[in-house]
């Protein structure tokens, strides 16, 4: 065996003040509790490959050599396995001190450490060393340590390793000894000096090595030992032979006392400081915290994920290795010393984790080295609540909609025309659904699996049930809409029925259904399954009748309308006369159901086919014809349980009277619905602006939409612009800076990238930092992609517009009511009487109309793709026949049930100006006249033509105010 060492030159002034500096920045433990990770849990990992078994510690080991022998496994996994470490350290188990001053040498060799009995060599050492084709062994310390026996048994194992003892005459020799076999200039961190750590060598002070192993390693230092009061000779020699000129004490005054320090000052050594702390859980917290107190380059790459809880001795001893290289990568791990529970200062250093990295919520993985006989449960549990700011995630139960039917609210069981919590389940046979609205999102990836591995359904499998029973969840899928993931909303199917009464359940356990980056557990929550409330309202039922003699070409009306309303469905039924009864009234020719024979009825159409889901049938009219002319006084009755709804409520009675018609129909009112926003803006990166993979439709695309309130909701969202620009100035090395501004008078959001390397996450902070932008627009992440990507932005892209949908939408009915009965509204004259209504309100909304056409622009005109807008029926409204007092209009067939037709887009003719989105649509203002012009847009309750009454008659000449109501409400 050779000892190798070597003189080293002075280093620079410079370089010794900036070591001076260091020591005030290493005195710092962790201070009060700023703000934890967002989310923490306890790193375990499969042993068996079944996932019906629980996850276990991996170095949990059955004792300190067991450990030992994990460790060494785990480091030579993530080394290349077999063949990939061609050296060990095999210290003794039972005196355990050398396995802490080999660190530096373990680093600067890129070794593990085992752990071995004194007299006997232990089987997991035995079979390391074979099963990994190791051919160099050192064993450390003198045969007090390692006996002989055991060196021979080492050599005569099948590979026949070639075997080196590393030894001294105590400790404190075989420490120098180790650390003389380490051949390069070493300096702590922040310091160009040539330097060494120091530690009490006592076996009573040894979690205070363990806490400066992991450091040691990465920098490679030599570790050298003292005693608390006195330097020992060995350790004296070799910092005056080696020339070392920085010595960090690893402890307070009560570990390595200020005479030792002075001595080391006396001897010439030029800077002297400590990582001060009075336990080594203290200390530890401090040596964590170098990485930000400017270490970070020397240290470098130190994990940001990943925190190791180490009990001072017997299991950390050998942990260094592995937390210096090989568990996160070739990041390091920050070790913390703990007891027999959680030390305060390791408490307030993990309270005062990030909750957020680059925009990316920090989930903390925390890692015990040995089993809970080493880090108990309970000391573990109270890192992970000392860790996490997040609490437990919360989730509703509600209907829901199947992600995979388009347009479609099969969920909204209370009719309010949303999709939420708030819609019941209702009794479902031979399969049902249901949906979790979690408070947050529950995973990230189009496969379904969260950051543990298991598929979404399965986690469920194992906390849905019904009645207190596991239910039988068939499917779990989350909802996909707009270009981002909706992954707070949980589609589940289930293989069974659903009764009502039933009580649906999510049951709280350890499993975590957050994100990748964000795992939470779950709150428990129930919602019972009910029937819909029972219908107990009968058929409505409107008859009208118009009497007027004949006159001229017009012959008088000789039919009743009968009218049949039903909210929740008519049932089949087929009228027949004797369903009627008939008065006449003084003069009609008719025959009154008090004659001997019936009255003579025939029906427009006499068969309500009936509600069914395909063909809902709500409204049945028909006319209930009779020979003659009606006349005033004229009366006929439905009579009552004549016709049912699909509940099996009947008809009460209704009768009708035929009254004269009146001579001058008028507009008596015009109400105007609340607005509906139906479908929001949105818009998508250019690839101008960021890598192609962020490019509309990209992995990494970032999606903006428009929120369902404020001045960009709607219709409204498509007058806003979202423009990426880069500074002329950008420089990628300096501090990421990312300016956003919310124009709202001009509807324009900048975003500037200033300076700094940015990633997706990185833009979408900075968007939800801004409280313009975030109060208007929310802005998503997709399923899939790399989105911690780099963006490629230039400083030739300048206000590069994103691309929007335009598919902004608001919704609004209008509606006209006559002050009469009026017989039909023309094909012609409906065009008419929209664009009035709505010229005279762009008028009074000072909006340019020269010619007082506005137009209804439909969806898909001109082979263009749908686009939103203020929605309006179209002028190619059918004609409406009468006896009506009201016109509506509020769309078309296909989307009966909501407001107006979807697609249309509100223009003027004029200038092809648009009725801007952003004004809202068309104000209808209290106490307006109703639109004048020279013809009628009904015609009159007798049939009258016309032309053949002054204007004085005509409906547009009514002078009646036009009312803002909400009573036309969106359905």
């Amino acid at each position: 065996m050779s000892l190798y060492s070597k003189r080293r030159g002075r280093r620079s002034l410079a370089a010794i003040a900036a070591a001076m500096l260091m020591a005030s920045v290493l005195a710092v433990v962790a201070g009060s509790p700023a703000q934890a990770a967002n989310t923490s849990f306890e790193v375990k990992v499969d042993h068996d490959n079944n996932a019906a078994t629980d996850m276990v510690r991996e170095f949990a080991g059955q004792d300190r050599y067991d450990t030992a022998r994990r460790l060494a496994i785990n480091f030579a996994r993530e080394k290349g396995g077999l063949g990939a470490v061609p050296a060990v350290f095999v210290a003794s188990g039972d005196t355990l001190v050398d396995s802490i001053s080999v660190a530096g040498l373990a680093g600067y060799v890129d070794a593990p450490i085992l752990l071995t009995p004194t007299d006997s060599l232990h089987g997991g050492v035995a079979d390391f060393i074979e099963n990994y084709g190791v051919s160099r062994v050192h064993v450390l310390g003198g045969e007090a340590a390692v006996s002989a026996a055991t060196v021979s048994m080492i050599e005569d194992l099948i590979n026949s390793p070639t075997v080196t003892r590393i030894a001294g005459s105590d400790r404190y020799a075989t420490a120098a000894a180790t650390a003389a076999m380490i051949e390069t200039d070493s300096s702590w961190c922040g310091t160009e000096a040539n330097s060494a750590v120091l530690i009490n060598g006592h076996s009573d002070a040894l979690p205070f090595g363990v806490a400066v192993q992991t450091t040691a390693f990465r920098l490679q230092l030599p570790v050298l030992m003292t005693a608390s009061d006195e330097l020992p000779d060995a350790t004296a020699e070799f910092i005056s032979d080696n020339d070392v000129e920085h010595v960090q004490i690893i402890g307070g005054v009560g570990t390595v006392s200020a005479d030792v320090a002075a001595t080391l000052t006396s001897m010439g050594v030029d800077t002297v400081q400590r990582v001060d702390g009075d336990s080594a859980a203290a200390v530890s917290v401090a040596l964590a915290q170098l990485a930000s107190n400017g270490c970070s380059d020397d240290l470098a790459p130190v994990s940001s994920d990943r925190v190791v809880l180490v009990r001072g001795n017997p299991d950390g001893v050998a942990a260094a290795p592995v937390l210096a290289s090989s568990l996160t990568g070739g990041a390091m791990v920050t070790p913390l010393i703990v007891g027999d529970s959680l030390p305060a200062s390791v408490r307030d250093y993990l309270a005062a984790t990030p909750e957020a990295i680059s925009g990316i919520k920090l989930n903390l993985g925390i890692v015990a080295i040995g089993g809970t006989a080493a880090v108990s449960q309970s000391t573990m549990d109270a890192a992970i609540e000392a860790a996490a700011s997040a609490g437990a995630l919360t989730v509703q139960i509600g209907a829901g909609d199947n992600p995979s039917t388009t347009d479609s609210r099969e969920g909204d069981s209370n009719s309010d025309g949303v999709t939420n919590a708030d819609d019941v389940v209702r009794p479902q046979t031979g399969t049902a659904s249901f949906a979790l609205y979690f408070s947050d999102d529950v995973k990230s990836g189009p496969d379904g699996n969260s950051g543990d591995g298991l598929a979404l359904s399965t986690k469920l499998r194992d906390i849905i049930e019904v009645n207190g029973v596991p239910a039988v969840v068939t499917s779990a899928v989350t909802g996909v809409t707009g270009g981002g993931c909706a992954n707070n909303v949980v589609y589940v199917t289930l293989g069974q029925s659903l009764a009502n009464g039933d009580v649906i359940s999510v049951a709280s356990s350890g499993l975590k259904l957050g994100t990748a980056e964000d795992q939470r557990s779950v709150a428990s929550a129930s919602a019972s399954v009910k029937a819909a409330p029972g219908d107990t309202g009968r058929p409505q039922v409107s008859i009208v009748g118009i009497a007027g003699a004949a006159s001229g070409t017009s012959p008088g009306v000789s039919a009743f309308t009968v009218t049949i309303t039903d909210p929740g469905g008519l049932a089949a039924d087929t009228l027949t006369a004797a369903d009627f009864s008939y008065t006449r009234g003084a003069g009609s020719q008719n025959v009154s159901s008090t004659s001997t024979t019936d009255p003579v009825v025939t029906f427009g159409d006499a068969t309500i086919t009936g509600h069914t889901a395909d063909a809902p049938v709500t409204i049945h009219t028909t006319t209930v014809s009779l020979t003659n002319a009606l006349v005033s006084g004229d009366r006929l009755t439905l009579k009552a349980g004549r016709v049912r709804d699909v509940s099996g409520n009947q008809n009460a009675a209704k009768s009708g009277t035929a009254a004269n018609a009146q001579a001058s129909p008028s507009i008596r009112s015009v109400l105007m619905s609340g607005l509906h926003h139906s479908a929001h803006n949105a818009w998508s990166l250019p690839a101008t602006a960021a890598d192609a993979t962020t490019a509309t439709g990209g992995a990494n695309a970032v999606t903006i939409r428009a929120k369902g309130t404020g001045d960009a909701a709607g219709a409204a969202g498509n007058a806003w612009v979202i423009v990426f620009d880069t500074a002329s100035t950008h420089s990628a090395a300096m501090p990421l800076d990312i300016d956003v501004r919310v124009d709202t008078k001009g509807k324009r959001v900048t975003v500037r990238f200033v300076n700094g390397e940015a990633t997706a996450h990185d833009l979408v902070a900075a968007l939800r930092a801004n409280g313009e932008f975030d109060s208007r627009f929310s802005v998503s992440l997709p399923c899939a992609g790399s989105t911690r990507a780099v963006l490629g932005v230039s400083p030739a892209n300048r206000n590069v517009a994103a691309t929007p949908t335009n598919e902004g939408r608001t919704q609004f009915a209008i509606e006209v009511n006559f002050n009469t009965y009026v017989s039909a509204v023309s094909v012609e004259q409906h065009g008419a009487l929209l664009e009035d209504l709505l010229a005279a309100a762009a008028m009074r909304a000072s909006v340019l109309n020269t010619d007082a056409g506005i137009r209804a622009e439909a969806a898909g005109d001109s082979g263009t793709a749908a686009r939103g807008g203020l929605d309006m029926v179209s002028t190619e409204q059918t004609a409406m026949t009468g006896p009506t007092r009201r016109v509506r209009y509020e769309g078309e067939t296909a989307l009966a049930g909501l407001l107006p037709m979807a697609g249309d887009l509100v223009n003027t003719t004029a200038g092809a100006t648009t009725l801007a989105a952003s004004e809202g649509p068309p104000a209808i203002a209290a106490r307006e006249e109703a639109p004048s012009v020279a013809t009628g847009y009904a015609a009159n309750d007798d049939d009258t033509p016309v032309k053949a009454r002054t204007n004085q008659d005509l409906n547009a000449a009514s002078q009646n105010r036009i009312a803002v109501s909400s009573s036309v409400k969106a359905r």
